[in-house]
């Protein structure tokens, strides 16, 4: 019986070190994956599975790790929206888009400052452009549109088409036409002169910028010797250059 005791007591330090609890941490389970490029390794502990993935390593034995994502990069589109006219004219790359408004209720005839685009953007063919959430529409020249509108189609004609063939009343009281008057070419002392003093209404045309402050001699088209100094720089509507009929002012 003595001789049983101690085979007992020997076996219990046995039984300890088997079920010893400094190894409850040890790896419950032990799963490698290989892809092509990679290895990982989960291993599950008390403390939750712990996932390790090893450097990759390619065809030609190079080692290479992955790189960050970065997302929300500024491209050139983000580099010019939002200038103005003369940021934009100043910056490299970027365009000023400028358009002719159509007929849309509040429109003004001048050219408009639409906004600034990529100069690479650009397609030669004229398009028509409309600012979302508003009643503006814009012929442009190309198909350089500013990200803030959108190509669209439309049946409008130009703002201030209606001012075309006005009379002087009219023409004059429409805030959105111009009135060009020029003075005649008369036969006075037996020679040509201009009678700046009785200057006549010309033609009746949309608001447009201001012409360069020159006065310029025009003849209605198709007619050379009907002829008129207009003080203003224009050529009205209907009306072309005649530079051969120039002549002194009348006295």
């Amino acid at each position: 019986m003595r001789l049983l005791c101690l085979s007992l007591l020997l076996a219990l330090p046995a039984c300890q070190i088997i079920g010893d609890p400094a190894d409850s941490n040890a790896s419950a389970t032990d799963t490698t994956t290989e892809g092509p490029d990679q290895t990982t390794s989960t291993t599950t502990t008390s403390d939750g599975p712990v996932t390790t993935t090893a450097e990759t390593t390619t065809s030609e034995g190079t080692t290479t790790e992955a790189q960050p994502t970065t997302t929300g990069t500024t491209g050139p589109a983000d580099m010019c929206q939002g200038l103005d006219e003369a940021e934009c004219a100043a910056a490299e790359g970027c365009r000023t888009v400028v358009g002719t408004p159509l007929d849309f209720a509040g429109c003004n005839p001048l050219p408009a400052y639409l906004g600034c685009a990529v100069e690479t953007d650009c397609g030669l063919m004229p398009t028509t452009v409309c600012r979302p959430n508003s009643l503006e529409v814009y012929a442009i020249d190309d198909t350089c549109v500013p990200s803030d509108l959108e190509v669209c189609d439309s049946m409008l004609p130009l703002c201030g088409e209606e001012c075309l063939g006005l009379d002087e009343a009219a023409c004059t009281m429409d805030p959105n036409c111009t009135a060009h008057f020029g003075a005649p070419h008369i036969e006075e002392n037996m020679a040509v002169c201009v009678d700046f003093a009785n200057p006549q209404f010309l033609a009746c045309d949309k608001l447009q910028p201001a012409c360069p402050p020159a006065v310029v001699t025009v003849c209605p088209e198709g007619q050379p010797d009907v002829v008129f100094d207009v003080a203003s720089g224009c050529t009205p509507p209907g009306f072309e250059s005649c530079m051969d009929n120039v002549a002194p002012a009348c006295p």
